[in-house]
């Protein structure tokens, strides 16, 4: 086992393509961290750095206190599943995992030993004779992820190795690579962009965004206590409700957040108000899942929202109602990440020159201009509907009008750039 620390990792494709951006993170000995985020945000590119098949542009890579940067591959001990697994097609199921031994001059007698008893408890010991093609891609999985552990990694890189399951085999091998790794003690570093593998799977999840990583922390915290509104929208299932609002100061210094037609108050005893309050006028997120939202008759409730219901969903525990309150509604997709509301005065007062544009100056192509910056104004999406459960049994019918009572200790508030006007400490 081993720690892996990566310090200001970046990595330029082609000399003009940033994938990822003076990116620094800590995994624990032992510890299965999960990297999620959308496709293209650099989780591969990084995974790959770590392993040694790309080379780094600028950055170090330690693996407990030996500098790995330069490391051939071999030298790491380091081992990887790739998606497709990636399995020598003319050999069985048993001499795919057996390879790694006898390259490293194991004797063919102990390696088959070796597999068989790998092959145990992996559950393929009925299939050890067969050729990948005629394997399940469960099973051809579990090879490929034998290979890799035969030889007892420091360090096990997965590279969404359940993408090209079907969802009963990805819930099944996801159970069993849980189980595995831990069992085995080995540090894991798992690539994913399905929430619910890093939410049943990570210690700790780290949340990828163009080449950057927004938010660490444990399952809980990263989806109860999320730093930006890209990380709140991207974890949760239905969406994070995130909707623009505008605060409001009144004269004895209570906080609104004017969403337009209809507003919420903050209670005075709440930390935020002791922030928001000196910011008038200013644009904020305020983002609500779903179960945040209650049904309420009594129309005398504090904080309540009024709308339509356009339409709902039945989930069976649970139906899912789609309200029109008027509201816009932010895509976190498309939140900027300049300057947070909480920065001091004399923080960030000139514009950094581009990672890279540094970058590239170090292999001749200096002179590019900074990429201009994101625009501060919330976009929106097409439909402005609030997403809130409700029980399945309420008899409610399409084009009703509703009162929804909001929660404000359960809500997160965001300034413009996307980031949480309360500071996140993990």
């Amino acid at each position: 086992m081993t720690a892996i620390r990566l310090e200001a990792v970046s990595k330029v494709f082609e000399g003009e393509h940033l994938a990822v951006d003076e990116l620094s993170l800590e995994v624990a000995d032992g510890e299965f961290m999960v990297l999620l985020g959308p496709s293209g945000c650099g989780k591969t590119t990084l995974l790959r750095m770590i392993a040694g098949l790309e080379r780094v542009t600028a950055g170090e890579v330690w693996f407990g206190r030996t500098n790995g940067t330069r490391l051939a591959p071999r030298d790491r001990q380091v081992a990887m599943v790739f998606q497709t697994g990636a399995l020598y097609p003319n050999r069985t199921a048993r001499e795919n995992i057996m390879f790694p031994l006898q390259i490293a001059g194991q004797d063919d007698a102990d390696a088959s030993s070796t597999a068989a008893g790998l092959a145990q408890i992996l559950s393929l010991g009925p299939v050890l004779d067969r050729l990948p093609r005629t394997l399940s891609g469960g099973q051809r999985q579990r090879v490929a992820i034998g290979r890799a552990l035969v030889r007892r990694p420091s360090v096990f890189l997965l590279d969404e190795p359940l993408s090209n399951l079907d969802t009963t085999m990805r819930t099944e091998l996801r159970q069993e690579i849980g189980a595995m790794t831990r069992d085995l003690n080995v540090t894991t570093l798992y690539v994913t962009h399905d929430q619910v593998e890093a939410l049943t799977l990570a210690d700790r999840i780290a949340v990828m965004r163009d080449g950057r990583i927004e938010d660490v922390g444990t399952p809980a915290q990263v989806y109860n206590d999320p730093a930006t509104a890209f990380v709140a929208g991207f974890l949760g299932s239905p969406r994070i409700n995130l909707l623009s609002a505008t605060i409001r100061v009144t004269s004895h210094h209570r906080v609104a957040l004017d969403f337009g037609a209809q507003s919420i108050q903050l209670s005075p005893t709440d930390r935020r108000s002791l922030i928001l309050r000196n910011h008038d006028g200013a644009q904020v997120i305020v983002g609500a899942r779903s179960n945040a939202f209650s049904l309420i008759t009594n129309q005398d409730v504090a904080n309540q929202l009024t709308g339509t219901l356009r339409a709902f969903e039945f989930h069976g525990q649970q139906s899912i109602a789609f309200v029109e309150c008027g509201i816009q509604v932010v895509d976190p997709d498309r939140v900027g990440l300049a300057r947070p509301m909480h920065a001091s005065p004399d923080q960030d007062d000139e514009v950094p020159t581009s990672l890279l544009t540094r970058l590239l100056s170090r292999v001749g192509r200096s002179g590019r201009s900074d990429p201009p910056a994101e625009p501060l104004v919330p976009p929106t999406h097409r439909r402005a509907d609030l997403v809130i459960e409700i029980p399945p049994e309420a008899d409610l019918k399409r084009g009703t009008r509703v009162h929804l009572a909001l929660d404000t200790s359960r809500i997160h508030i965001f300034d413009r750039t996307g980031r949480r006007v309360d500071r996140i400490t993990r």
